[in-house]
């Protein structure tokens, strides 16, 4: 297993600049995720680290050796796709054994050899009972699962993984992912994940990447993700509803700060929340605007005024889960979420009906807006 570095990388397709002035290091042993919408350049990264794709300029280390010149043999590296890319001829046993039979690779395995690894992948995955079959006597999620497995058999350098649970099943989904965590931390295998699944990135990494437009926005632990995102597209990027950004001013009256929502709210910030706004402000039409931003759980539903912050909102609706109600409202240019797990207090909720709310001073954060959110 290597360390993985990306050193200003840049990659154009054309005229079309795929990966924007990349740098970034995925440490030896990492299961390193990079998440991002369609489009963001997560699969290239990939290919370029394989050697499918050359770099326009910059350089990729595996440890301290320029890896650009090497070609995709020599790097050493092993790749499972969102496409099954299966051999219709073979077995699903020939289909893993494939790449221990490969010359380019010199493993020379025997027979005992490479049946135990074969079986041994197989087992881990759940498919041990499907080696004699042919792939068109498979399902789509067990064809899935031995495309994976042909990548996880050998022993490379690196493993790059391109969405490869992206058509399983709900069941089957959740339990492929506690599998490749179990690998990563039996084998303590360096892995790159590429994923637009937000719980996915978040169950799996060590440490992830939020990939945009070719450039990242984030590179951190799940939990800082989550709890800490930067800028408002990891917000709303990462969780389900996604992170309240909520536009609004700055006021200043007798010496303290307050956040204007328009006409929706006015809550007062005490020191270092005003600080933060203010560091993350911006002058607009004479006014100075920011963007509060606060996820659904760190606001919280009452009955009843709770402290001197507290305001009300009419409910827009409200939605009744397993173990929690979301209750949404709606604000001038977008609507904000708050869940709650006291779903027997808000059961006989109406909309229209008010209720009061507060926000966790200590979940608040402030942006500099970087994109649009609206109520579409």
């Amino acid at each position: 297993m290597v360390q993985v570095r990306f050193e200003n990388v840049v990659k154009y397709y054309g005229r079309k600049l795929a990966i924007n002035d990349l740098s970034f290091t995925v440490k030896e042993g990492d299961f390193f995720s990079i998440l991002g919408p369609t489009g963001a350049g997560k699969s290239t990264i990939l290919k370029m680290i394989a050697g499918i794709e050359p770099v326009s300029s910059g350089k990729i280390y595996f440890n301290d050796i320029v890896v650009n010149n090497l070609s995709p043999h020599e790097r050493n590296v092993s790749m499972a796709f969102e496409t099954y890319n299966l051999y219709s001829h073979f077995t699903v046993y020939e289909n893993i054994a494939f790449p221990l039979r490969a010359p380019k690779w010199k493993l020379n395995l025997t027979r005992d050899e490479e049946r135990k690894r074969v079986t041994e992948i197989a087992s881990f995955l759940g498919i041990d009972k499907l080696l004699e079959r042919r792939p068109q006597a498979l399902s789509g999620g067990q064809k899935q699962r031995v495309s994976l497995a042909r990548a996880l058999v050998r022993k490379p350098q690196v493993y790059l993984l391109d969405e490869p649970i992206a058509h399983l099943d709900a069941k089957l989904k959740f339990s492929t992912q506690t599998l490749l965590r179990e690998f990563a931390v039996n084998y303590g295998s360096t892995i790159i994940y590429v994923t637009h699944d937000y719980r996915e990135a978040l169950a799996l990494s060590d440490n992830m990447m939020v990939l945009r437009k070719g450039k990242f926005d984030q590179i951190g632990t799940p939990e800082e993700i989550y709890y800490s995102p930067k800028v408002d597209f990891v917000g709303r990027l990462v969780g389900e509803p996604p992170m309240n950004m909520i536009d609004g001013e700055l006021i200043q009256q007798d010496g303290k700060t307050f956040f204007k929502a328009g006409n929706s709210f006015t809550i007062e910030l005490d020191k270092k929340l005003a600080e933060s706004a203010g560091k993350n402000s911006f002058k607009a039409d004479g006014k100075t605007n920011t963007r509060l931003g606060i996820r659904c759980e760190d606001i919280r539903p009452s009955m009843k005024k709770a402290s001197k912050n507290s305001f009300q909102l009419p409910v827009y609706v409200i939605v009744h889960e397993a173990e929690s109600s979301v209750i949404s409202f709606e604000l001038e240019n977008t609507f904000m979420h708050a869940r709650t797990s006291e779903s027997d207090v808000f059961r006989n909720l109406k909309g229209s009906d008010m209720v009061w709310l507060d926000f966790n001073t200590e979940r608040m954060l402030f942006y500099v807006k970087t994109m649009e959110i609206s109520k579409a």
